[in-house]
């Protein structure tokens, strides 16, 4: 049964960051998302999932606040959109003329066949991932964090796919993988020219709907598999 595996995957990240120190409170109002993490040093939304270009209801949007020690640390938040039978790409298109070009041309020249053909339906957009100074010492452990994301989508939307953007260089070192994005894209769009935070190196990364419940059987079975990497070498000296 899909549902037991994925709560049970969300019970084991919990319990492994309650361990690590890590808190995670999930907000469904993405102004007090923005406005906390202003405050440890976070800059505004991208347009895509700012709430001063779009009144989210709580039914289309959350976001999830790390916390440790009772003091906000990072966040990462969530959106969705049904697409229907219209490609990621073409709603990429149609977003950014209004996001980016005011209405104008589309400011990207080249969307990849994997946005123009394959990514449909509903579909989860992650996007604002972002950890304070004082925590960039390695102990967050992305994979629980973003699995249990995975999961709080899964149950809440049940979309066909999750994506997001990491930079090549992000990719290139593993982050994508270590967050759990099973597909990993180069060149989802080429900008035709500079663009505020954005970037033709952008990867597309994504996680298809069975790739999510194959995981969750998976971690399921076998929960330690979950730990961090320190804790997993450790373990395998044993």
């Amino acid at each position: 049964m899909h549902e037991a595996n994925l709560i049970d995957l969300s019970y084991s990240c919990l319990q492994q960051l309650k361990e690590d120190g890590l808190e995670l409170e999930v907000v469904s109002d993405l102004r007090i998302f923005e406005h906390r993490l202003a405050e440890i040093g976070k800059p505004p939304n991208h347009p895509m999932i700012s709430p001063n270009w779009h009144d989210f209801s709580s039914t289309e949007a959350f976001a999830i606040i790390f916390r440790k020690e009772k003091q906000d640390v990072g966040g990462v938040a969530a959106r969705h959109l049904d697409l229907g039978e219209d490609s990621l790409a073409q709603h990429w298109a149609s977003s950014y003329m209004r996001l980016y070009q005011e209405g104008g041309n589309v400011p990207v020249r080249q969307f990849s066949t994997v946005a123009k053909r394959e990514i449909s339906g509903k579909v989860v957009y992650l996007g604002e991932l972002f950890l304070g100074r004082s925590s960039r010492d390695g102990s967050v452990c992305w994979r629980l964090i973003f699995h249990y994301l995975f999961v709080l989508c899964y149950l809440k939307w049940h979309p066909e796919w999750i994506y997001g953007f990491v930079r090549q260089p992000d990719v290139l070192s593993g982050k994508a993988s270590r967050y759990g994005f099973t597909r990993q894209y180069i060149g989802p769009q080429e900008w035709q020219q500079p663009t505020a935070s954005r970037s033709t190196n952008e990867y597309l990364v994504a996680l298809p709907r069975q790739d999510l419940l194959d995981a969750a059987s998976f971690y399921a079975r076998n929960p330690e598999y979950l730990m961090p990497e320190v804790k997993l070498a450790q373990a395998g000296k044993q």
